[in-house]
């Protein structure tokens, strides 16, 4: 489901090593990459041929105007007309965006002029510019910094959520992106849930089959009518939620309630993107996805808009925004081979965005078979690729055009399209266990718990149709690769250390069988429910992510549990009063913790009971020694079946 434009004899100068001479390049031949020799350097491990497709227009500065007025404050169309109009003839001004702190008109006129000259007039009648640009073409140009203090945190307003359904969810062959083995996103429906109360914003240039969706709301921006002649749109709703009717297809989260904000196609402006981004965010979302072609959009106005998503979004905790990678194919010149490259200015490399590019059935990048049985890429890399999610074939969550229902499962390439759709689903899951995270947690947690992604193609990969398209074939230090991201999104760990610290110190050690037991320990057992609340549980997770010397506190004590666990011998050892010492001083760190963000009253009185009551225990041998052996009885039930994180039942 990319919405790249295919392969294209453009893009910046090859390397040098990226030359096949003639002799060497017979028609159908598999190309490999030239051996190393006294006078070529061998190539990086990051290395790639690096030359993105060029897609920005050129600029219309000093044609007829349409243009994008962006003010410091309300400012009333009559006034931008009467400060123009002495220059210019035709003048039509619009009222685009007015949402603190963020006020665009939209000015056009058949009389050519520069933007500059625009600027001038309108500061010398006394209009508080804050810039000028193109409605219709891109601009690298960072928009002035705004006041976000001064603008009301987004809030959900006439978005109706949804509750908790209970549905059955058939396993089926093209569902495997839901399950956690053979590359999915290790969708636990048990202790994901399935994003009940959280809002998704689908913005997309098509949506034919709409009306099987159960959208909340459709949204037109800038168009007059819903397009209605590709599913684009209604596949990535589908897929990150699901259709709303009775046996119908459930994706990765399915109560949540989603709005799709339909744009018009590409190459009419670039305004839309930016206009549709402001509106799902002041709307309420919790996620925005963007899978439609918006290569070559990077402008003022979207700088302003992923700024507002990121200070105001989400009550003011940052609301994320998923784009794909794309997918655009150049041979740049005096090379034979695709380069696939994410650009540097498009939207998807903006920091503030979530790239997401496509993963395989099994493991690695996904790949495609041509004619000749030969596995070539789909999707962009790039420096600015995040994370992995599945774009493999997957199953088709529409019913088929005819209508008429089909025998089989069908399946769909998902591509870097339906990746970033399955990753805003993801995204909700994570949300809905914790909504206090804020945007920079929410990147934290799901970075920690990524499944990490071989560099190289799978053997079943091959033949490959040139080894050039594999390229980097190593990861840096920090575990990056241009192809892969960082590594593909885990929901079911995500989750599960999104709403309990010790669920969260756990996946970090690599127990997530164990995080399993202790999230079903909570959650069935009053006991262990009793240890601490849900409301301190999720903040203390915003603070363990906060602090590496307190998360790795927690984690030794993980870790310490597991090697204890079913050896009392081994407890006695460490001498009696030497996890409640842990525990204290664990509780007084959190209590004293200025990396973390501050906690509500109810949860700073209860961190400071627990402390009292463990400091009070440390005094009387007899309490030491409860504590001390429920903690060694919580630690068998856990640890008892690490392996599938089932643990014995009743035991807690």
């Amino acid at each position: 489901m990319s919405r790249g434009r295919g392969a294209a004899a453009r893009g910046g100068a090859g390397s040098p090593e990226e030359t096949v001479a003639p002799a060497r390049a017979g028609r159908g031949c598999k190309s490999a990459p030239p051996p190393a020799s006294s006078t070529r350097p061998r190539r990086p491990p990051w290395d790639f041929g690096y030359a993105p497709v060029p897609t920005a227009a050129g600029d219309d500065d000093g044609g007829p105007l349409d243009i994008v007025v962006a003010s410091r404050c309300p400012v009333a169309p009559d006034a931008v007309a009467t400060a123009l109009g002495a220059r210019w003839s035709g003048i039509a001004v619009e009222r685009v965006i007015e949402r603190t702190p963020i006020f665009w008109l939209r000015v056009r006129s058949p009389d050519p002029g520069r933007r500059a000259d625009v600027a001038a007039a309108l500061s010398a009648a006394a209009l508080p510019v804050r810039y000028v640009a193109s409605a219709r073409r891109p601009s690298a140009a960072v928009a002035p910094r705004f006041d976000a203090a001064a603008g009301a945190a987004a809030c959900p307003e006439g978005w109706t959520a949804r509750s908790a359904s209970v549905e059955d969810e058939p396993v089926t062959p093209g569902r495997w992106f839901l399950r956690g083995e053979g590359g999915g996103i290790g969708v636990d429906r048990r202790r994901c849930g399935g994003g009940a109360g959280t809002r998704l914003g689908v913005i997309d240039d098509d949506a034919w089959a709409a009306d099987e969706l159960g959208l909340e709301r459709e949204v037109l921006v800038m168009i007059e009518r819903p397009p209605r002649s590709q599913a684009h749109g209604a596949f990535m709703v589908a897929w990150a939620v699901g259709v709303r009717r009775p046996g119908g297809f459930r994706g990765v989260a399915p109560d949540a309630s989603p709005r799709l904000y339909l744009i018009p196609k590409p190459g009419s402006c670039v305004l839309a993107l930016p206009v549709a981004i402001v509106r799902a965010v002041s709307d309420g979302a919790d996620v925005v996805v963007c899978a439609a072609y918006v290569e070559g959009s990077t402008t003022p106005m979207l700088d302003d808009a992923l700024e507002f998503a990121a200070r105001l979004g989400r009550r003011g905790r940052g609301c994320p925004v998923v784009f794909p990678t794309g997918r655009e194919a150049s041979s740049p010149p005096e090379s034979l081979h695709a380069s696939f490259s994410l650009g540097l200015g498009e939207p998807a490399s903006d920091p503030r965005v979530f790239c997401v590019g496509p993963g395989a059935r099994g493991d690695g990048w996904f790949l495609w078979r041509d004619r000749r049985g030969r596995s070539r890429p789909f999707a962009n890399r790039g420096p600015a690729v995040r994370w992995l999610a599945p774009g493999d074939d997957l199953a088709c969550p529409l019913p088929s055009p005819s209508g008429a229902t089909p025998a089989l499962e069908r399946l769909c390439h998902a591509e870097s399209s339906g990746a970033s759709a399955l990753a805003a689903g993801a995204l909700l899951l994570v949300v809905s266990q914790n909504p206090s995270l804020r945007l920079s947690e929410l990147d934290a947690l799901v970075m920690r718990t990524l499944a990490p992604v071989p560099p190289g193609a799978p053997a079943s990969a091959e033949p490959i149709a040139d080894a050039w398209d594999l390229l980097p074939g190593g990861r840096d230090r920090d575990g990056h690769n241009a192809k892969h991201g960082y590594g593909r999104i885990d929901a079911g760990r995500a989750c599960l250390a999104a709403g309990d610290p010790i669920a969260l110190a756990l996946v970090l050690v690599g127990e997530d069988g164990a995080a399993r037991a202790w999230h079903d320990a909570r959650a069935e057992g009053p006991l262990v429910r009793r240890l601490y609340s849900r409301r301190l549980a999720r903040w203390a997770v915003r603070a363990l992510l906060a602090d590496p010397s307190l998360c790795h506190g927690v984690c030794a004590l993980v870790r310490h549990a597991r090697l204890t666990a079913g050896d009392p011998r081994r407890r006695r050892a460490h001498g009696a009063g030497a996890v409640l010492r842990q525990l204290s001083l664990l509780v007084r760190a959190l209590a004293a913790n200025r990396a973390a963000p501050p906690p509500s009253p109810r949860v700073r009185d209860e961190i400071t009971a627990l402390l009292d009551r463990l400091e009070r225990s440390s005094t009387d041998a007899a309490a030491v020694a409860a504590v001390e052996s429920r903690f060694g009885a919580l630690a068998d039930v856990v640890f008892a079946d690490a392996t599938d994180g089932d643990a014995h039942e009743g035991a807690a």
